[in-house]
């Protein structure tokens, strides 16, 4: 991870990124901002058309004078036009901020986070549990969107209004706009102040949201097995101290946002009366007339819905932050490094020169390891468990960069290679099978993206997976539901092995590709990949011996370190370590 994401953003420079980032959408939010000032311009009508209307009916009082009824009238039309206007005004606004604004700006973000965990390193996903990244991709861009209805709605529609409230209170009195605006720069100050303690109990927030989706998201897939071991009581003490820890930090974060209204209400009713009992003293001494006093009072409530509106803006933006800081981290953090040089297309000729690893860069996993695999062989790789049987594939497949040596394929070092067109050298069976929601024909076909429906069915038949395909309601047009608990764990595999047959890659990588099928369908399997393997380079992990003693060669690793190689033959005939391992099999099904 780059040293610029280990560390948080400071809220200026978040707010800059964020308005730097939707600049592709900048004409939208140019012609909001118009909207927004338009609609301002027409809300002071009302206060004119009262101020107006009010010294018609008080100088009627005063001197006797008729009424003009035909002025009032025509008062009243310019108003209800104005809020006509304002209503459609603001019907726009909303489509801009909602429809284009925000729900372009969310899609975008959401792709390039996509985007970028595609060119993250297996070890940051394998590191970040998938609830935080599901976290950081939904609800913290979700947040993120709202900040820019928030800018165009509350924060420019609130400075907008509060330049112009100000211009035309000054223009009618002096004195009793000051008694407005006075307490404004206090209030500011203190919800600033405020804010910026909000800011970081956001953030906690954000961060014990994400552990919370993470603990949901591990708790239903592993629901089996909670249940299994009669856990549910201990999931729940674990998921009552996370939830008490959520409680906490949104209750603080609330609570400060909360505080930033009353603040700002406090003020603007004082405000308030000062121009009530400002404004009546002056129109007794005929400084100012009634309906100047009325418009200016009527300003003054209008000047407290713009500074609420930027308190609830304000409040708002700080909870963006905290969300806009967890995923300009995940935007931020170090990729692979690029490679594009193309895969060679050779006969499979694998060598391991002298690779060191360790997932840690402190407690070795991979050590000094040594060894060539010729084109077309079996290879098999056994060993203890935690002994870097796994390992040695994932470093052969680019998932993880070797820390020293070098790995060559036809005596090209993949380090230089593109991963895309490395990986798609090989097909994979692993033990964990992985299934989608959709059809039995969609998930093998996955492996192969222009494949037939022929080329489907002959790939599941080679597998041994079509005689249970066609046992099933709908064949090959099976829905298989997104936990795929409506099928086997055996069947699983077989259907990951078809995947792989039709893939028809160069090399292979079977890692216990058998390990979830019965006896006599892991024969018909083996059988049918003897086939398969003809003319392939192929690395089989396997912990059930008898399954490899067909091996070209066999590599026992152990600590990360090949410490017997050769035929199952000839390891026999060492009385070695694979020896006691092969013998360790037998005496347990005696």
């Amino acid at each position: 991870m780059s040293k610029k994401s280990n560390r948080d953003y400071s809220a200026w420079r978040t707010i800059c990124r964020l308005i730097r980032d939707i600049r592709p959408i900048a004409w939208a939010l140019i012609l909001a901002a118009f909207v927004c000032v338009c609609s301002v311009l027409l809300s002071v009508v009302g206060p004119e058309v009262v101020n107006k209307a009010t010294d018609i009916i008080y100088n009627y009082g005063e001197t006797g004078a008729p009424i003009d009824m035909y002025e009032i009238g025509r008062l009243c039309l310019v108003a209800l036009a104005a809020y006509i206007v304002m209503g459609v005004l603001s019907m726009v606004r909303v489509v801009l901020t909602t429809n284009i604004t925000s729900r372009f700006y969310t899609k975008g973000l959401r792709i390039r986070i996509s985007d970028k965990l595609t060119r993250l390193p297996v070890s940051f996903v394998d590191s970040t549990p998938n609830g935080e990244l599901l976290s950081r991709m939904m609800n913290d861009v979700s947040n993120m969107s709202n900040t820019i209805y928030v800018i165009i709605d509350t924060l420019i529609d609130g400075v907008v209004r509060i330049v112009i409230i100000t211009y035309f209170m000054y223009s009618i009195h002096w004195i009793l706009a000051t008694a407005v605006v006075v307490l404004v720069p206090l209030s500011v100050g203190l919800s600033a102040f405020i804010s910026a303690k909000s800011e970081k109990s956001w953030h906690d927030f954000r961060k014990v949201n994400g552990e919370m989706y993470a603990f949901i998201e591990e708790d239903f897939s592993g629901f089996d097995t909670v249940k299994a071991f009669n856990l549910e009581n201990k999931q729940k003490i674990k998921c009552d101290g996370i939830s008490e820890v959520y409680r906490q930090k949104m209750r603080r974060g609330y609570m400060l946002s909360g505080l930033i209204q009353p603040i700002i209400a406090f003020t603007d009713n004082i405000a308030y009366v000062a121009v009530c009992i400002a404004g009546g003293v002056l129109a007794v001494k005929n400084y100012v007339s009634v309906g100047d006093v009325v418009e200016i009072i009527l300003f003054a409530k209008m000047f407290a819905g713009p500074l609420e509106s930027i308190a609830n803006g304000m409040g708002s933006v700080q909870h963006t932050l905290a969300c806009a800081n967890r995923v300009y981290k995940l935007l931020d953090t170090r990729e692979m490094a690029r490679t594009d040089d193309p895969a060679p297309h050779g006969a499979g000729e694998v060598r391991f020169d002298h690779v060191n690893f360790s997932y840690d860069k402190i407690t070795p996993v991979i050590k000094d390891l040594s060894f060539t695999v010729k084109p077309g062989q079996k290879v098999a790789i056994v060993g203890p468990t935690g002994g870097g049987k796994t390992t040695i594939v994932n470093l052969l497949m680019r998932f993880y960069d070797v820390d020293s040596g070098h790995i060559y394929i036809d005596g090209v070092d993949t380090s230089t290679l593109d991963r895309a067109q490395l990986r798609g050298l090989f097909g994979m069976v692993l033990q964990d099978t992985w299934l989608f929601n959709g059809t039995v024909y969609d998930n093998i076909a996955y492996g192969k993206r222009d494949a037939t429906r022929d080329e489907v069915v002959e790939a599941a038949r080679q597998a041994h997976a079509d005689f249970f395909i066609n046992t099933l309601p709908d064949g090959y047009d099976t829905v298989i539901n997104e936990e795929s608990t409506n099928i086997s764990s055996g069947q699983k595999q077989l259907l990951t092995i078809a995947r792989s047959y039709l893939a028809n890659a160069p090399m292979l990588i079977l890692d216990e590709a058998t390990s979830n099928v019965d006896t006599r369908t892991e024969l018909l399997i083996q059988r049918a990949m003897d086939e398969l393997l003809i003319g392939r380079t192929a690395f089989v992990i396997a912990h059930r011996l008898s399954t490899i003693v067909n091996a070209d060669m066999i590599l026992v690793v152990d600590h990360g370190e090949v410490v017997e190689q050769g035929s199952h033959a000839e390891l026999m005939s060492k009385g070695g370590f694979y020896t006691s391992i092969y013998n360790s099999q037998y005496e347990l099904l005696k």
